[in-house]
């Protein structure tokens, strides 16, 4: 995994002009370890046809409402200090901001600009002028992660998750594993590609076979921009699927990603056991849990 974080690293720290995001999807308990796809936020120059969003609908209304009102009364920010931060700040604050910085995206987006209203989140690490250098989708995607951190901080989430743990059997844990593990794997050649697309030697390589015209060259340089979101999108799609397994009832031991010579990621070698029992190796074949 070393390999793998540096790579998001890498890429998330990259600037671009546009901005993505993924959903968490929790259609069943029995498929909490599952992730929905990427999809590309509107506003890229990208393919847009699956894009799931209503720039004049209830949503955005909702987004301008709460950046109008004040805060949540249960708000831990002070008058000397408006930000949230990290491991401090409470769902709905969190909740609050995430709705009004997605408005201001697409205001921006039906502006044809980047969104550069001020950002009150501080992730851990950050301070206000390194948040307002970040990329939208890479602030975005850090409230994201919070508010659902946040969640998971609260007594019931806490509770909930105990019983879930304690009723979870042998075979439940069987099928959703191997359900995360077979969305891995699907999702590999599309990450390894993406990445692949990014590369300075790809980018350079295009840029070089398309000439001198001006107009040309801006638009496969906004094209590499949309492909780095791509691919910064199936890292987080891949890493979150990771993320899941690992931090689940269940101990794996082995890795589950590594990268290969060619630099692409494929699953390593790995054991993953439940209460003592060995629940799935790497040699297994995964099956989607249907049901």
């Amino acid at each position: 995994m070393p390999d793998f974080t540096v790579t998001i690293q890498k890429l998330m720290s990259a600037k671009s002009g546009f901005a993505g995001a993924t959903q968490p999807a929790f259609a069943k308990a029995g498929t909490a370890l599952r992730t929905e796809p990427p999809v590309i936020r509107p506003g890229a120059t990208a393919d847009e046809d699956d894009a799931e969003y209503d720039p004049f609908g209830s949503f955005r209304q909702a987004a301008e409402a709460q950046a109008s009102s004040p805060i949540s009364a249960t708000s831990t920010t002070t008058a000397q200090d408006r930000y949230l931060r990290a491991g401090e700040a409470n769902f709905d604050e969190l909740q609050a901001e995430y709705t009004r910085f997605i408005g201001s995206m697409v205001e921006a987006d039906r502006r044809h600009e980047d969104s550069t209203v001020a950002r009150n989140f501080i992730p851990t690490g950050e301070t206000p002028e390194t948040v307002m250098a970040m990329g939208e989708h890479d602030y975005m995607w850090a409230v994201q992660d919070e508010m659902e951190a946040a969640a998971d901080r609260s007594p019931q989430a806490q509770a909930n998750k105990a019983i879930s743990n304690q009723s979870l059997t042998y075979g439940d844990a069987g099928r959703m594993t191997s359900d995360a593990l077979f969305s891995l794997q699907k999702a590999l050649p599309a990450l390894n590609s993406a990445l692949a697309s990014v590369t300075p030697e790809a980018i350079e390589k295009r840029l070089q076979g398309i000439g001198d015209d001006s107009k040309r060259q801006l638009l496969a340089q906004q094209l590499a921009r949309n492909d780095m979101l791509f691919a910064k999108s199936n890292l987080r799609y891949v890493a979150r699927i990771v993320k899941g397994i690992e931090g689940g009832p269940n101990k794996v031991t082995g890795d589950i990603l590594l990268k290969n010579d060619q630099g692409q990621y494929q699953l390593g070698d790995f054991s993953i056991s439940f209460k003592g029992d060995v629940l799935l190796t790497s040699k297994d074949k995964f099956k989607a849990f249907t049901g």
